[in-house]
């Protein structure tokens, strides 16, 4: 089936005013204290970190967020699978007004914005150097992009045969490319998930001390759910992009999944440990053979 019946593009746009400005006094002022010239720049931060960090954070949740639902395709685009459009758009629309309150806290804050940077910068603080607050809360946005996923029949325009050609081409290729991409990342994803159950299936027991009696315990290795948990993620995503990816991909994510235990027999019994930490060391070997065909 075609790739364009069961995905789409998106890509997320976030912008936000010039938060660094060069110091061209204090550029000057370290060149002559060093006889240097031309060696670098003094860069001061217009607006104090920690103001500014609930901003970034969001949009760093919300990349993170991307990025653990999709798969890569080229130029700042990923693939989402069509069946988690809705919930995709839901959890980004949170992002989205999480941001602007954010800004807005940002910006009713300002004073206080003001008096942190003039604290922090000290002489090297300039009041012309911020924006009016209308300006500068246009200078922030975020914004979600959506676009199918085109090839050449997406084209309704007259070309001649040689152009369309050319055209087809540079379509298919670049559509190659990127499925290249998609398909590699399934497996880079499934290899971390798989090494991090492997590194820890193949923990040895602790020997601990008891604090209340002293005595010298024996402890089974620590096991957190997350380690399973990643895993029946990314199996998640997988089968969610099965329409288009390759049968192999899909009959691996089956054993992958099929291997991986509850948690907390992971902590309970030792030989299951040993048991998953063998199956993982094959289930590496493959995912790396794939990825190097």
């Amino acid at each position: 089936m075609s790739i364009k019946d069961h995905a789409l593009l998106v890509s997320l746009s976030v912008n936000k005013p010039q938060m660094t400005q060069k110091d061209s006094k204090a550029t000057a002022d370290a060149e002559l204290a060093n006889n240097a010239h031309g060696a670098g720049q003094y860069r001061k931060d217009l607006y104090p970190k920690s103001l500014v960090q609930p901003i970034n954070l969001i949009e760093s949740q919300a990349r993170a967020y991307i990025e653990s639902t999709t798969y890569p395709w080229g130029r700042g685009e990923t693939m989402l699978p069509s069946v988690r459009f809705m919930q995709f758009a839901e959890r980004i629309g949170k992002y989205e007004l999480e941001f602007d309150q954010a800004v807005t806290a940002f910006l009713n804050n300002w004073s206080n914005v003001m008096m942190h940077a003039q604290a922090s910068q000290g002489g090297l603080f300039d009041p012309s150097a911020y924006p009016d607050l209308t300006d500068l809360r246009s200078a922030f946005r975020f914004k979600i992009n959506y676009r199918p996923i085109t090839d050449v029949t997406d084209f309704r325009v007259a070309m001649q045969e040689e152009e369309l050609a050319a055209l087809r081409q540079q379509v298919e290729e670049a559509t190659k490319e990127s499925m290249n991409a998609v398909l590699r990342a399934p497996l880079e994803r499934l290899k971390e998930v798989v090494s991090r159950l492997h590194e820890v299936t193949g923990r040895t027991e602790r020997v601990a001390i008891d604090k209340k009696t002293g005595r010298t315990e024996v402890r089974a290795p620590i096991f957190r759910d997350s380690v399973c948990e990643n895993i029946a993620e990314e199996i998640n995503l997988l089968h969610d992009f099965a329409e288009i990816l390759p049968d192999n991909i899909i009959a691996l994510a089956k054993t992958v999944i099929d291997t991986t235990p509850h948690p907390q027999q992971l902590r309970d019994d030792p030989a299951k440990r040993k048991e998953v930490n063998i199956q993982t060391t094959a289930l590496l070997a493959s995912i790396n053979s794939m990825l190097e065909d």
